[in-house]
């Protein structure tokens, strides 16, 4: 299974999950969405002022949400043994992991693939590699920093890139783009990197 994954924080807290965004793909396209808000975990249920001015969320709109163990029960089945993508996978998966130790929960089996790194890759043209410029350049429109847009946004570019590439799954175009899938298990995290080119060899005839 491939999921798209995006979350929104309540402050600069790793674990202060006030919003997620989860889209499963198949086939090169998005078929299933799921988005809830969260009420961040008592240890870190404050909202900073610049949080709130990113993404809106308030803590009168999280009073009444379900806490994140209540929402992982609902998505860990999905997770387990998943392929999973994020735009800026570096602070999506260590939120990820973060929440999951404050609740004492078992971490899933996955891998996953940044679609920043990824977009880096592919599209070295582009001005800059924010998630608002390389959905432009996937065709897809969004609402920026609204979970379920945002995770939305980074299916629509992996799904491009995955078609441009002619790729079947995200461990071949991670390959193409020369990019290690990082690994989220109960033993730890291991990260998505990029693995530096190669500079071509110059032989003495090509240097005449």
């Amino acid at each position: 299974m491939i999921l798209a994954l995006d979350f929104e924080t309540a402050n600069p807290v790793c674990g202060s999950i006030c919003a997620v965004g989860v889209v499963e793909i198949a086939g090169g396209r998005i078929v299933r969405r799921f988005e809830q808000l969260i009420r961040p975990h008592a240890s870190c249920r404050w909202f900073s002022r610049f949080n709130i001015a990113v993404h809106g969320i308030t803590p009168a709109m999280v009073r009444e949400a379900p806490e994140w163990d209540e929402v992982w029960a609902l998505l860990a089945g999905r997770f387990e043994g998943a392929t999973v993508v994020a735009h800026n996978a570096a602070f999506d998966i260590p939120v990820l992991a973060a929440a999951l130790r404050l609740y004492d929960l078992r971490f899933p089996e996955l891998e996953f693939l940044c679609t920043c790194k990824s977009a880096r890759r592919a599209w070295p043209e582009l001005p800059n590699h924010r998630l608002d410029t390389v959905a432009d350049r996937a065709g897809f429109h969004f609402m920026h920093h609204r979970a379920g847009d945002d995770a939305a946004a980074a299916a629509a570019v992996l799904c491009a890139m995955m078609q441009e590439r002619n790729c079947s799954t995200v461990a071949e175009l991670a390959d193409a783009l020369e990019i290690n899938l990082g690994r989220l298990s109960p033993a730890g995290c291991v990260p998505c990197l990029v693995r530096p080119r190669r500079k071509k060899r110059v032989t003495s005839h090509e240097s005449d």
